[in-house]
């Protein structure tokens, strides 16, 4: 068995074939390589276009006219496909809306925090803020902070909800206001419960979807647990979404 967790999907595609010549099955995660038995993970467009609804209804519920920066990534498909989703929720909404700036900040939040900067410079009525990673949004809001405009008028969604950033962001009632949560330690347990049903001869879907959900200051307790003064995953909650 072999469990791979591709940055490039196309360079291991001679690795999955060198694999199935030998008699070995191939488990991906975090993108789709051709030819592998399984992918385990999430579906990256589905999941940015809820992120997208989330903003469609809230801005309908809050009423003001969204000029959105988007900080991706567009050298790795997984967060091409984020971004694709995001706008496709927006393009269908009937909204009127604006994307002033889409810029690249590499999933680093130092390097999103400086491209941000200059989208903000040249668009200073920028409102929302989308990213493809808690590092993206965060170095984004950092930046806007930086340029001293009014943080009350601002509206950050990101994606991941990976640990303590985007926790901390979320709680403290801050302009980071909803996350799409991918459950990456669930996708872990997943990863070996496909891996043990693979091995065992079963029958599995090309992509073992795991599941996501936008999490707000609402809900987030429906799917953490406090613990030692930091927060665990509630398994059975994010289990319960696959049902």
């Amino acid at each position: 068995m072999l469990i791979l967790t591709p940055v490039d999907a196309m360079a291991l595609i001679p690795i999955v074939r060198q694999a199935h010549q030998a008699g070995i099955p191939v488990v991906t995660e975090s993108n789709v390589v051709q030819g592998a038995d399984v992918y385990v993970g999430i579906d990256n467009k589905a999941s940015g276009k809820k992120a997208g609804q989330w903003l469609v209804d809230y801005i309908r519920a809050k009423n003001f006219d969204p000029k959105v920066l988007i900080v991706g990534q567009p050298s790795l498909e997984d967060c091409r496909l984020r971004v694709e989703g995001f706008k496709e929720a927006l393009a269908e909404s009937g909204l009127s809306y604006e994307i002033k700036s889409e810029v690249d900040g590499q999933g680093l939040k130092e390097h999103a925090l400086r491209v941000a900067e200059h989208a903000l410079t040249a668009n200073p009525d920028i409102n929302v803020i989308f990213g493809i990673n808690d590092d993206s949004t965060t170095g984004a809001i950092a930046a806007y902070r930086s340029q001293g405009l009014d943080e009350g008028k601002l509206v950050a969604i990101g994606f991941g909800f990976e640990g303590s950033v985007g926790q901390n962001a979320l709680l403290s009632g801050t302009s980071y206001k909803a996350a799409l949560a991918m459950f990456p330690n669930f996708v872990g347990v997943s990863l070996i419960d496909v891996a043990v049903k693979v091995h065992a001869g079963e029958e599995l879907p090309a992509h073992y979807e795991t599941p996501t959900v936008v999490i707000t200051q609402d809900n987030f307790f429906t799917f953490y647990n406090e613990v030692d003064g930091g927060y665990e995953m509630d398994f059975d909650a994010i289990r319960s979404l696959m049902n």
